[in-house]
């Protein structure tokens, strides 16, 4: 596991204010990093860097709605329904999480010549590096640029280990930008005979490949690479028990099902827990209901007895997948990829694409390999998105994935009231709050920057 593995090195002493890092000319005697293993070390730290938590994107998508614990929760609150000064807080604490994991990537990127052993395991911590940060950068295009278009502005990038005042690449240069990395991290890693779940394994870096072609909408891109990984993997899931064992599972090497999952080092659904243990602030959105025979109606989500209106006692669908039950605290590797993502990917892609009856078969297929209703043929394009985006939605409910799904595919989303299935808002897709806002300290050092529309009046 990475909490195993050596960190500490002196020369990454980062702020959150500040990203500069002693050039590697600069640094002397046993802080060199000029091993392997040392190199490694920087990356292990990178990855506890990365921000990643199940709570900061769920809470605003469409996944789950209040309970009444929630008016209790004040900032849970707020932040369910999208409050402007909430969201800047967590863009900020977002934004100096990615960019310090990237200074780190920088790190071993920019020592490569110091480096006294290199080999197969040196490939392999270099082309780790490379592919971490460009999922980084694809966070952050994703969060902090409008959805996609060619010539909008994209990331800003930073290179070297000193402090960069550069200007925003466009959306078109940073997706370039990106996949420039996974074609290096790719050739780096495709030979490589050890690689470990809690690092991005070699169908991570081919998976993050089908969802960039997808949000490029590069359909018949995103179906090739798709259904060159899907030559390769294992069928989907067809019991309980195995769906069961991807949330479940603690085994380091990459499953059948799982290629990807961060050592969290706690249950990934303790945020939903009410700090006076009544229950849980959210219960799932009554619009995800799974079928008593579906093998997600006992793993996807868990059943709870909570006080409901007028006090009386109800049974509650609580998220499930890391929690087996209300009790269960044990904890959990966070999922952050998985061969179904991939199955999605490819049905979304003909979908698109207006290959209706090869994107309904393969739908089908999933929904028979989870013990669900099928739907018919002949759909309209239309309606088989719908149905499609539906399911989506539902399959990877506490995920982290949906949010960003939901603002790729411009849709309208409710907010609710709690205990209620009462509308209490709806955050339009026009709304400015779908991209986030630049970190006025970056603003403050970086001339070159400009804040993103509708945040300027935002204190």
């Amino acid at each position: 596991m990475i909490k195993y593995i050596i960190t500490g090195l002196t020369i990454l002493s980062l702020t959150a204010c500040s990203l500069d890092i002693k050039n590697e000319q600069e640094i002397t005697g046993d802080n060199v990093i000029n091993t392997t293993q040392k190199a490694m070390s920087v990356l292990a730290q990178a990855y506890r860097t990365l921000p990643i938590d199940t709570k900061t994107f769920t809470v605003l998508s469409e996944d789950l709605q209040p309970t009444y614990l929630i008016e209790y929760n004040s900032d849970d609150k707020l932040y369910y329904n999208w409050e402007e000064r909430t969201l800047k807080v967590q863009a900020q604490s977002l934004w100096d999480s990615y960019y310090n994991t990237i200074a780190h990537l920088n790190v071993i990127i920019n020592t490569e010549q110091n480096i006294q052993d290199k080999g197969n395991d040196w490939n392999y911590v270099k082309g780790n590096a490379l592919a971490l940060k460009a999922f980084s950068y694809f966070e952050l295009l994703q969060l902090y640029s409008p959805r996609y278009t060619p010539g909008s502005l994209g990331v800003l990038k930073k290179d070297n280990l000193n402090i960069e005042n550069n200007k925003r690449l466009s959306q078109i240069e940073s997706i370039e930008y990106i996949n420039s990395m996974l074609t290096q991290a790719i050739e780096l890693t495709k030979n490589y005979q050890s690689q470990q779940v809690y690092f991005i394994t070699l169908n991570t870096m081919l998976q993050l490949e089908a969802k960039i072609a997808l949000y490029t909408k590069q359909y018949d891109k995103s179906e090739a690479l798709a259904k060159a990984i899907l030559s390769k993997a294992s069928p989907l899931p067809t019991s309980k028990e195995e769906y069961s064992a991807i949330w479940t599972n603690k085994n380091n090497t990459p499953t059948n099902q799982i290629y990807w999952a961060y050592d969290f080092n706690k249950n990934p659904n303790n945020y939903l827990v009410d700090s006076g243990a009544n229950g849980d602030i959210m219960q799932i959105n009554f619009l995800n209901k799974y079928t008593e025979s579906d093998i997600r109606h006992s793993v996807s989500q868990i059943f709870y007895e909570m006080k409901g209106q007028g006090g009386a006692n109800q049974p509650r669908a609580l998220l499930g997948k890391y929690k087996t039950n209300y009790a269960d605290k044990e904890q959990r590797k966070i999922v952050l990829a998985r061969n179904t993502e991939t199955h999605f990917i490819l049905i979304e892609s003909l979908v698109e694409q207006n290959k209706l009856k090869e994107a309904t078969e393969r739908l089908n297929e999933f929904l028979t390999s989870v013990q669900s209703d099928l739907i018919n043929e002949n759909q309209t394009q239309q309606s088989l998105r719908l149905i499609f985006r539906a399911e989506k939605q539902k399959e990877f409910i506490g995920e982290h994935i949906n949010f960003f799904d939901l603002k790729r595919w411009n849709t309208s989303i409710t907010r609710y009231l709690p205990d209620s299935n009462k509308k209490l808002s709806t955050v339009e897709s026009s709304d400015y709050r779908w991209t986030w806002p630049i970190p006025n300290s970056e603003i403050r050092y970086n001339t070159n920057i400009t804040q993103n529309e509708g945040w300027q009046t935002v204190e």
